[in-house]
């Protein structure tokens, strides 16, 4: 549970205390400043509630020290005890090691009031690196007091040494417009190391250095002028002042002393180049440009003329347009220029609906593709591969993709291809019978898979059944049409039916009858069983007489003759004994 403790106040600082009544640093308990109390004091360890502990500050950089004495100089106080008390410390190695100032003063203690004290030791001159600490040692006590240990105004003189110090000057007028180049000369007191940067800073509005803004910088140990630029984002105000600083040793100089004035000057933006898809708008040239330029400025395109600062991409062309700033005011105007590059956009052309027939040639649905671009991807359910099988009947939607470069988008057409299953009338095929033969179904005779809804028509042309009969009909080619669905054709097939009268003609030896050998232009050759005087007549599939020439060559005849394509006979006929082959005829 909590317990309530009283914390006295520190003591008030003197007059000798630089900015007396302000910061120090100084030790604070815990539970001060969780009660909001945040004043030099501390809670003494007792191994109980409070362990003991010890807390350390330092330096973190070193200094460099000559022949002379060396003083460090402090405010302090230090209620404490015997076990609690305040240490001084120095270190000539970084901060590796330290050493406890034990003269004049060991432990720093039994003092709640604010006084001075110097240290001069042999051991802090020609050090090329010193740096100081405090200690707050809080050992297990019975009887400790406030306040802890508190320090202020610690310094470290060199006697004879230069204090470094650094003052600057502003040339008149002390009006600078945003962006504009102006020259600092400085005079600088002391030593630096080789290695050291003179930096120019400007302040705030107000003249603060809370945060300054580095403005140019010169490397040197010695006074000098620094070329300086207000920086274009600099807001605009009266009450700015510049300084300069050191990097080494570590050194703040004085601000100049009078205010200087900032004013907004005109700013076109930086140069920038875009790329904008064709066809795809119009676009504000000012927003195209990045930074936030200036509104009181006009454009000129390429060729310099005044311009509108709206671009067409369907009308305006690619180029330099250029952007100069008018504005009111004493600083200078500004100019940026802006590099537009067009680029084509992807273009998939109109949506397509296409209607094939399932027997089509293997066909490529980049032939669809209606008024765009053929470089493309086909997308088939969300996939490029495969596509579907176009001699399958069935609806196919598919998506062609055009992909586009730069800053244009992806443009997509889509493409609905309707497969009509194709008509089936069979394959083509040659029938021989008797005469005196029973009827039969010119359908049976068919190759292949013929659809059932087909129509037969005979030789001339005429409607047929489908039914032949070899004492009535007519011999000759039949045509069985199955009509096609749209965009589909009809499709045929054809029966050569040829009548024999089976009337006994004698032929010849099978091992000795003519042969056909085939078909070269017109002609047609056979191969006979000797060579000699015959007599051949050639007739079509209804037994009409063909014209045709006939000669013969060591055993073989050779037929021409002319005609539609269909099966024909051919009769050799010697020396009372005759024969007939049947052959195709193919027309040129």
């Amino acid at each position: 549970f909590p317990l309530p403790f009283t914390i006295p106040n520190t003591a008030g600082q003197p007059a000798g205390i630089t900015n007396a009544g302000g910061s120090y640093m100084h030790i604070v308990s815990q539970a001060a400043l969780n009660s909001g109390i945040s004043n030099c004091c501390f809670v003494a360890a007792d191994g109980l509630c409070a362990n003991a502990a010890n807390h350390f500050s330092r330096m973190t950089t070193d200094i460099t020290t000559g022949p002379n004495a060396v003083t460090l100089s402090f405010w302090w106080l230090c209620g404490g005890g015997n076990n609690n008390y305040g240490e001084v410390y120095y270190s000539v190695n970084g901060g590796s090691s330290w050493t406890l100032v034990s003269s004049p003063i060991a432990q720093y203690r039994n003092q709640s009031s604010w006084v001075q004290q110097n240290i001069s030791l042999p051991e802090f001159s020609n050090r090329p690196t010193l740096r100081f600490g405090f200690r707050f040692v809080n050992n297990v006590t019975a009887n400790a007091q406030d306040p802890g240990f508190g320090l202020d105004d610690i310094t470290i003189v060199e006697d004879g040494a230069v204090v470094n110090g650094i003052t600057c000057s502003v040339p008149a007028p002390l009006t600078f417009c945003q962006g504009t180049s102006l020259v600092v000369p400085f005079t600088a007191t002391g030593s630096y190391a080789p290695g050291n940067v003179f930096t120019a800073e400007l302040s705030d509005a107000t003249g603060g250095f809370l945060a300054p803004v580095a403005i140019g910088s010169l490397a040197s140990q010695s006074s000098g002028s620094i070329a300086c630029v207000i920086p274009p984002a600099t807001m605009v105000g009266t009450g700015y002042r510049i300084r300069v600083v050191a990097s080494d040793p570590a050194t703040d100089g004085a601000p100049n002393t009078a205010d200087i004035t900032v004013e907004a000057a005109p700013y076109a933006g930086p140069d920038a180049q875009v790329t904008l898809c064709k066809n795809t708008g119009t676009y504000a040239l000012l927003d195209l440009l990045g930074g936030s330029p200036s509104p009181c400025g006009a454009w000129t395109d390429a060729s310099g003329s005044p311009f509108s600062g709206m671009f067409d991409t369907d009308a305006d062309n690619a180029g330099v347009y250029t952007y100069t700033t008018n504005c009111p005011g004493p600083c200078p105007q500004d100019m940026a220029t802006l590099t537009i590059a067009l680029e084509n956009p992807a273009n998939a052309g109109n949506d397509v609906n296409v209607q094939l027939c399932s027997n089509a040639p293997p066909t490529d649905p980049i032939s669809f593709v209606a008024g765009g671009t053929l470089d493309g991807l086909f997308f088939y359910q969300g996939q490029t591969t495969p596509l579907p099988d176009f001699s399958v009947a069935g609806v196919y939607e598919l998506d062609y993709v055009v992909y586009g470069q730069g800053p244009c988008e992806n443009d997509t057409a889509s493409m609905v291809i309707t497969v009509v299953a194709g008509p089936e009338a069979g394959t083509n095929n040659t029938v021989t019978v008797c005469a005196n033969a029973a009827p039969f179904q010119l359908f049976s005779f068919l190759g292949g898979s013929p659809d059932l809804n087909g129509t037969w028509t005979g030789p001339t042309g005429q409607p047929s059944s489908g039914t032949f009969n070899p004492s009535t009909s007519q011999p000759g080619l039949y045509t069985y049409q199955v009509p096609g669905i749209p965009p589909c054709q009809d499709d045929q097939a054809f029966v050569a039916v040829v009548v024999d009268p089976c009337l006994g003609i004698a032929e010849m030896p099978s091992e000795s009858a003519p042969r056909w050998l085939g078909q070269q232009g017109g002609v047609h050759f056979f191969q006979l069983d000797r060579s000699g005087p015959v007599h051949t007549e050639v007739r079509d599939a209804t037994g009409r007489v063909v014209p045709a020439s006939a000669g013969y060559d060591q055993g073989r005849a050779l037929v021409e003759m002319n005609g539609t394509t269909g099966l024909y006979f051919i009769r050799f006929e010697r020396a009372g004994e005759a024969v007939s082959v049947r052959f195709l005829h193919r027309s040129e």
